[in-house]
């Protein structure tokens, strides 16, 4: 049998994210992980629904009363488990090539951009990324003069 696509605990992390940004139910949740991650990752039953169970069963992700079939969404304690897994799914975007969420915003680029550089950890010279990061804020600010500090 092939590689696992998904490392541990992060097929429960997409689901999380896809789940924070709409509810689904179980079908609409296989093809959007198919539609994201394939043809590398087919979902199967076998694998979403045990995890959305999972994901249920620790109060993540809740169904949506009245709705046939059960559509699922996010929990505030689910938004909060994505906010802390943020450095695990900026790993798994950059490994993937996906990027999951909505429009993507500073913070999301900012923690991919670590993830990279965590990788490298041992073999940069952390002045020379310092010097060099901040020759790109001069230069982002120079195009947006009316932001800089007084």
């Amino acid at each position: 049998m092939g590689q696992r696509f998904f490392h541990h605990g992060e097929l429960h992390l997409v689901v999380l994210v896809l789940l924070s940004e709409r509810s689904l139910h179980g079908y609409e949740l296989m093809s959007e992980l198919a539609r994201l991650f394939g043809p590398a990752y087919r979902p199967s039953p076998g694998s979403v629904y045990p995890a959305v169970k999972s994901l249920a069963g620790e109060g993540l992700i809740a169904a949506e009363p009245g709705q046939e079939p059960t559509r699922y969404r996010t929990t505030r304690s689910g938004e909060q488990a994505v906010a802390t897994r943020r450095d695990d799914l900026s790993a798994l975007e950059l490994r993937t090539g996906v990027q999951l969420g909505d429009a993507e915003g500073v913070e999301e680029i900012l923690q991919r951009f670590g993830a990279r550089i965590r990788r490298l950890r041992g073999h940069i010279d952390p002045s020379r990324l310092e010097e060099r990061l901040d020759a790109l804020a001069v230069e982002l600010e120079d195009h947006h003069p009316h932001l800089q500090e007084d």
